[in-house]
């Protein structure tokens, strides 16, 4: 599998966490030249809300706080072109929307998350036929704080891994088992073709 040395940029975070955004072309996927809207049966599947936030008191340790809950990242619109360099752009701002009404459509009972943290830890431009663009993303994201029976608790998030396909007609996403790098060997075996196996999250108009 040739590789080519790439650039290596730091990829905003939300949260603080740093990343390490790459163009790597590898070969992985063949395609039948079918677009990605039409490989898929039905509109995009994917949460869709509208979450504002609002100022919440919290009371720690006989001290009451403010806080600021968290609120929904609208869906990025369509990307402005389709070469490669755009769509690696378009990912991550999708996924961290994505993420955020991953989150927060469909919450119930009394419980407020306060905090929703979103990193790019890495992303590339997998080669192979047809004219999707297919993206390996490493991130992290999640709801990192939030206050549940009058109580603040904060956790940790790790890293997960998804393959994006992405044309002028929409995008799929597939979620991967392992958030492992395409350098590793085990990567071909158990890549995930996010056309063949995955699921429409994006239909441009």
């Amino acid at each position: 599998m040739e590789r080519r040395p790439v650039l290596c940029v730091v990829a905003a975070a939300a949260s603080g966490l740093a990343g390490c955004t790459e163009r790597l072309p590898t070969d992985l996927t063949d395609g039948d030249g079918a677009t990605v809207v039409g490989s898929f049966d039905g509109g995009p599947d994917r949460p869709d809300c509208a979450v504002e936030s609002r100022s919440i008191e919290v009371t720690v340790s006989n001290e009451t706080r403010e806080y600021e809950t968290a609120a929904t990242v609208p869906y990025p619109d369509p990307p402005t072109a389709f070469d490669a360099d755009t769509v690696v752009d378009w990912v991550p701002a999708f996924k961290e929307a994505h993420v955020t009404h991953r989150v927060l459509c469909g919450r119930s009972g009394s419980g407020e998350i306060v905090e929703i943290a979103y990193a790019t830890e890495r992303i590339e431009v997998l080669d192979g036929a047809g004219d999707a663009t297919i993206v390996y993303l490493r991130y992290a994201g999640g709801a990192t704080a939030g206050v549940d029976d009058g109580a603040l608790w904060q956790a940790d998030i790790g890293y997960s891994a998804a393959a994006y396909a992405v044309d002028e007609t929409g995008a799929a996403r597939v979620d991967l088992d392992r958030p492992i790098a395409p350098e590793h060997e085990a990567f071909e075996s158990s890549f995930r073709d996010p056309i063949e196996e995955g699921t429409l999250v994006a239909a441009f108009d």
